[in-house]
């Protein structure tokens, strides 16, 4: 009896171990998953709290470029007017007007001050190209208003430095703005401490604690960068508790736990095993969404795009290909993509020699000349050009600079011209964008939105539209839905867009048919939303 009872109580322990210990490993692997997030939607956050940094400078510095273009004598009422224009005109400024000698001349907000000798310190900062910076200015007028003040050639701007970190964040995640050069806060948002912001940032947000997490970025452009902390989740940090909990509920409910776990994790396990046998039987559907040209709402080219049903189930590419881009799967789902292409728009392609066909590459193919070899291959005695088949490349591609560099200008040396995809949402640094060939840049939806809104970003879609022109790359906007957005898209000199407003993605012969109808009517095409 007491042998049957030591065996039961065996069997007993060895099902709680069998059902406790996977769960228990199960939450162990969730938290390393969750910290992994945290740490990358905190990085992807400094990026962007990087790009307001530059978006704000650079307003300051053309606000300073307006004020300087022409004016009356400084202090004249000519000048006063120049200067209230332009505090009118920049959303971030606050203040403008002449400095010299030590002391404020004049400006809209405090009059002509040159006969009381109103002094002003010698600047914090001076960057290389001949600006001056303070830091914390007191305003004149007030005891408690403090600017961050930007001056060169005797004109100067304030501006609010809340605007340095007035990124839109639900979480509210604290924000510091520092100057590269001083290891100085520039800006801090509210409720952030800031002996413990710059210490972040000294140690380049490596540490130790645990309620937060911390992450820098850095300017490409400027001696410019932030640092943000976000709250770190834990599930671990109660395990005494939680091995108590399942021990207590025993065998029984642990055995259900741990096969929702299991179940779970095999689910999530085995979409590998499901994508890889879906791609090798070439059941991946390939749609077109065309590229219309504003100026004409001429149809000029397709984007070819990747689609994948599961059981009467739709399943976002930005799951699959997230999943494939982490699992290898990658390089062969874009050749899949190619050859379904190939089969179903040759006819298309070499009956129209200027239409073309945009193809998203990866990473992985931006670092080898391995994709190049393939199209080249399979566009041989086909009759289509090589300026028919494009090639499309987010941000973060570019990250391998110097091997990137080398196989994009083999792809444009053999007459594939190359585009960066969804810009402005990857690593906001603009910089790199002078050390790169390219031939197009896509304008993400996201600032596509903000157009004629009065939202935070909206001064993100011109800027990224002046750099364009001033490095003289083609535009596509992306996501484009209404008929205002066109409007002021062909004002500010974008040639291309594509978006519901045109046509949604379609199969290959819904968009033989749509574009026969757009040819016979010779109108221009119907608007797919209003």
């Amino acid at each position: 009896m007491i042998k049957r009872m030591s065996l039961i109580s065996a069997y007993i322990a060895l099902g709680c171990a069998a059902t406790v210990l996977p769960v228990l490993f199960s939450i162990y692997i969730a938290n390393e998953d969750v910290t992994r997030r945290e740490q990358r939607d905190l990085r992807q956050y400094a990026e962007k709290a990087v790009m307001r940094t530059e978006l704000v400078t650079y307003q300051g510095f053309a606000a300073i470029a307006d004020l300087q273009a022409e004016h009356g004598a400084p202090c004249s009422p000519e000048y006063l007017g120049r200067a209230a224009h332009v505090i009118f005109n920049y959303r971030y400024v606050r203040d403008a007007g002449a400095y010299g000698d030590g002391r404020y001349l004049c400006s809209p907000l405090f009059g002509d001050v040159r006969a009381q000798d109103v002094a002003l310190p010698p600047p914090r900062w001076r960057s290389n190209d001949g600006y001056l910076v303070w830091f914390q200015q007191k305003n004149p007028l007030s005891d408690v208003r403090e600017d961050i003040q930007i001056g060169r050639n005797g004109e100067y701007v304030s501006i609010d430095p809340q605007s340095y970190v007035d990124v839109m964040d639900p979480a509210g995640r604290p924000i510091a703005t520092i100057n590269t050069d001083l290891n100085s806060i520039v800006a801090l948002s509210t409720g952030a401490d800031p002996d413990e912001m710059l210490h972040a940032w000294k140690r380049a947000g490596r540490v130790d604690s645990d309620e937060w997490n911390y992450a820098v970025a850095r300017s490409t452009t400027r001696a410019l960068g932030v640092v943000v902390k976000g709250r770190r989740t834990s599930l671990l940090r109660d395990w005494p508790g939680l091995l108590a909990m399942w021990l207590s509920m025993g065998v029984a409910l642990g055995a259900g736990f741990g096969w929702f776990a299991f179940k779970r994790i095999s689910r999530q396990v085995s979409f590998q095993a499901t994508l890889e046998w879906v791609i090798a039987r070439k059941a991946i559907d390939v749609v077109y969404q065309p590229i219309v040209r504003l100026a004409s709402n001429e149809c000029v080219g397709v984007e070819a795009l990747a689609r994948l049903n599961l059981n009467g189930r739709d399943i976002s590419p930005d799951i699959f290909i997230a999943v494939a881009e982490q699992t290898g799967l990658i390089q062969p789902l874009t050749d899949l993509v190619l050859e379904k292409t190939l089969d179903e728009l040759t006819e298309l392609l070499c009956s129209r020699p200027s239409f073309y066909v945009s193809v998203n590459v990866s990473s992985e193919d931006l670092r080898t000349p391995r994709f190049l070899k393939i199209i080249t291959a399979k566009l041989a005695r086909t009759g289509i050009r090589p300026a028919q088949i494009r090639i499309e490349a987010t941000e973060r591609s570019f990250l391998n600079a110097d091997a990137t560099r080398q196989t994009i200008a083999a792809f444009r040396s053999a007459g594939h011209p190359v585009y960066i995809d969804d810009f402005g949402t990857g690593y906001s640094s603009l910089a790199y964008l002078q050390t790169f060939m390219i031939d197009v840049l896509k304008i993400d939806k996201s600032f596509v939105d903000t157009i004629a809104q009065q939202a935070a970003s909206s001064i993100v879609a011109p800027h990224i539209i002046d750099m364009a022109h001033e490095l003289g790359v083609e535009i596509v906007a992306e996501g484009i839905e209404r008929n205002e957005q066109v409007e002021y898209l062909l004002r500010r000199g974008v040639q291309y867009g594509q978006g519901w407003l045109f046509a949604k993605a379609m199969r290959r012969e819904e968009l033989v048919a749509w574009l026969e109808a757009r040819r016979a009517s010779h109108a221009p095409a119907q608007p797919a939303i209003q």
